[in-house]
């Protein structure tokens, strides 16, 4: 997120710079809003916005059409992740400046970032003066270094090959002063809710750290230096067989079970995560996580709103500041979303769900709730009234539609017809994506679940919502592939 800073005069943080030749940007992100609030940012600041794309994979065709000098580059992305592009993206920049961005841990989501090609990293929770900061300091454009906070490229944490980098201020730092590099990364490492574990690069490797979960995990404290096959022998031959390899993943027998590790190079170390293959404890931790980042997307753009306007009236266009109330109201809705399945998980859970049925005007309530949209096309072929709850129908739509919008593609249709007998009405919100792998067709509206290997966005809540909310009505929700390529998700519900 993109928090004020009271430390800092507002109207100073974004002041246009005298720059004779402004540097070339491109902002790659998934959040249409945070990338108009970068723009705003970003040119004010005296830079050139060139080019903007929602994943890594248009990210990499905009750098190489308008070949910039600077890239805003998100990690977690759909299509292709910001890691997943950055390795393209450093081939055909090889001088442009490159910040990753993301709203999960500092330490760790940095070295990754540095490591596979970025020259700098910004975490989700800094004010926009230092992100403009940071960007001018990596552009060449301010004599006033950023104070290293969280990971710089000394040490293990970063490829010993890349270019010089500090880590822009993250989200809380007030004074500009932060914890050194070894202490940032143990703190972050001793709170992980996974085992993460540091070994030598060497045939036999050796333990440098282990946090709480990682010694839990290997049934014991492994000393500094220790042999890692001497407490973990299976895990030890893993690590030496993929030790050459930049990212593997693989599973190992350890004291507590069966683990899931992911190895990761940094520099002349070894980085291996370990969590535990219970489904339920890797459910509930991936839940967590993407919850967080889930929330914190819209609190960044909220945060970034209120400190541009800030700025004071004379700083912004109408038509700016009409644009940042539209973004907060449609951040606002996200966050409303996010926390309405979050409380009827729980609900579920709990044995409490409740629903309120009515009759509803189906027709009349789908309409309002697409509104002008004008990316969502609307065709009503039979629409008797339905017996509802008009609140919960509301969040089985936004999400339904949510989730065409986040994994498929246009043009994207709701269409609403009856059954043909007079007993059910459906719903259908159709796009024209890729659809849903086949094997994992069976998974779809299960609590949390995720195809192997997606990149993770949403709660993984949404559809499991919408099958136990339509059935708590009486109803039904499927899915289908489109003949024509694509995905059709339907709630069917009893005709009032």
């Amino acid at each position: 997120m993109l928090t004020s800073d009271p430390a800092v005069a507002p109207a100073a943080a974004v002041a246009p710079a005298d720059v004779a030749a402004p540097s070339r940007v491109i902002v790659v992100d998934d959040t249409p809003d945070l990338r108009n609030l970068l723009r705003l940012m970003l040119t004010r600041g005296g830079f050139d916005v060139v080019g903007e794309a929602a994943d890594g994979r248009a990210g990499i065709e905009v750098a190489r059409r308008t070949r910039p000098d600077v890239v805003l580059l998100d990690i977690a992305m759909p299509v292709m992740d910001g890691l997943e592009a950055l390795p393209s993206l450093r081939r055909s920049l090889p001088e442009a400046r490159i910040i990753a961005m993301s709203a999960f841990g500092a330490t760790q989501m940095a070295a990754r970032a540095v490591a596979a090609g970025a020259d700098g990293y910004i975490q989700k929770g800094t004010s926009l003066h230092a992100i403009l900061a940071y960007v001018r300091e990596l552009s060449g454009l301010s004599d006033r270094p950023s104070s290293p906070v969280a990971v710089s490229q000394e040490g293990a944490l970063t490829d010993a090959t890349a270019r010089p980098v500090r880590s822009a201020p993250q989200a809380g730092d007030r004074d500009g002063a932060g914890p050194s590099r070894d202490e940032a990364f143990r703190l972050a490492v001793q709170h992980a809710p996974y085992g993460v574990l540091e070994v030598t690069d060497e045939p036999s490797p050796r333990v440098r750290e282990a946090n709480p979960v990682a010694r839990r995990l290997l049934g014991g404290n492994p000393a500094t230096g220790s042999l890692l096959s001497m407490t973990a022998p299976g895990l030890a031959h893993h690590v030496s067989t993929h030790r050459h390899e930049p990212d593997a993943v693989f599973e190992a027998l350890v004291d507590a079970g069966t683990v899931r590790a992911t190895l990761r190079r940094v520099g002349s170390t070894l980085l291996v995560y370990l969590d535990s293959t219970a489904e339920d404890v890797g459910l509930l931790r991936r839940a967590i996580a993407t919850a967080a980042h889930e929330l914190r997307g819209p609190i960044a753009v909220i945060d970034g709103a209120v400190e541009a306007v800030s700025w004071g009236r004379d700083s912004l266009s109408g038509d700016d500041r009409e644009d940042l109330l539209q973004s907060v109201k449609r951040q606002v809705a996200q966050l409303d979303r996010v926390t309405a399945d979050l409380f009827t998980a729980t609900q579920v859970h709990r044995g409490t769900l409740h629903v309120d049925l009515h009759d509803v005007d189906l027709g009349a309530l789908v309409t309002e709730l697409l509104g002008d949209r004008s990316d969502v096309a609307l065709r009503i072929e039979e629409a008797p009234a339905v017996r509802a709850d008009a609140l919960r129908l509301e969040q089985m739509l936004g999400n339904l539609l949510s989730n065409a919008h986040r994994y498929g593609a246009a043009p994207f249709e709701v269409v609403v017809r009856g059954d043909g007998g007079g007993r059910t009405v459906r719903v259908e919100v159709v796009d024209r994506g890729p659809g849903v792998a086949e094997d994992f067709e069976p998974h779809l509206f299960r609590e949390f679940s995720r195809p192997e290997g997606s990149v993770a966005t949403g709660t993984g809540l949404g559809l499991y919502v919408v099958r136990t909310l339509a059935e708590a009505m009486g109803g039904a929700a499927t899915y289908r592939r489109h003949p024509e390529g694509g995905a059709v998700f339907t709630v069917q519900l009893p005709v009032a």
